[in-house]
């Protein structure tokens, strides 16, 4: 075997988890936006949401456990769950124990969305900005491709695809008027009530 092998899957895998992660948030904010609002597509859309969400959850899993097989630079897991605690650069790894974090209650506050409530469950989703700019400074600091054109130019189109996804979010849910509830549950009721009555 390479002696390298788990570097290769553990740089490998930070860069997948880091697209995946982009494309969830993305996706995420094609659906909140309406940017795809078709008949029959909202359903399909958060499922894609979930399971990209579900995909950049693995994908960080494999990384964090290449880093503690691999033999260039070595890890230990308290190391890359604690901040600073690496010795190997302190700075640059802990931005992504941070991120790490974040992405811990991103998605479990998803999986309890049921239990903690829709408000709840929104408030702290909101961290998936803070998560994908930890995740950026991390790959940007501590990832050996950085300096990679390709890695540069992907960077740039995330950055550029979320904040313009960002910006049509913002301006919609300011200047747009809240669409009014619908009144046929009350007035099931009251005819269910009126014939109860009779």
């Amino acid at each position: 075997m390479n002696p390298h092998f788990w570097w290769y899957v553990s740089r490998s895998s930070g860069m997948v988890a880091a697209v995946l992660l982009v494309m969830t948030i993305v996706w995420g904010l094609l659906a909140s936006t309406k940017v795809l609002r078709r008949p029959g597509l909202p359903a399909w859309i958060a499922d894609l949401h979930r399971g990209l969400g579900a995909l950049t959850v693995v994908f960080v899993v494999v990384h964090l456990t290449a880093l503690v097989g691999d033999n260039t630079v070595h890890f230990a897991w308290t190391e890359l769950f604690v901040p600073f605690a690496s010795t190997w650069r302190r700075g640059p790894v802990a931005w992504g124990i941070a991120a790490f974090w974040a992405l811990v209650v991103v998605q479990g506050s998803s999986l309890l969305q049921r239990r903690i409530g829709r408000p709840t469950w929104r408030r702290l989703h909101y961290l998936s900005y803070p998560l994908a700019v930890l995740t950026a400074v991390h790959a940007s600091t501590a990832g050996s491709d950085a300096s990679s054109p390709v890695f540069r130019l992907v960077f740039l189109m995330s950055i550029i695809a979320m904040t313009a996804l960002t910006l049509v979010r913002v301006i919609r849910s300011t200047l747009l008027p809240p669409r009014p509830r619908s009144a046929r549950p009350v007035v099931a009721a009251r005819g269910r009530t009126a014939s109860h009555r009779s």
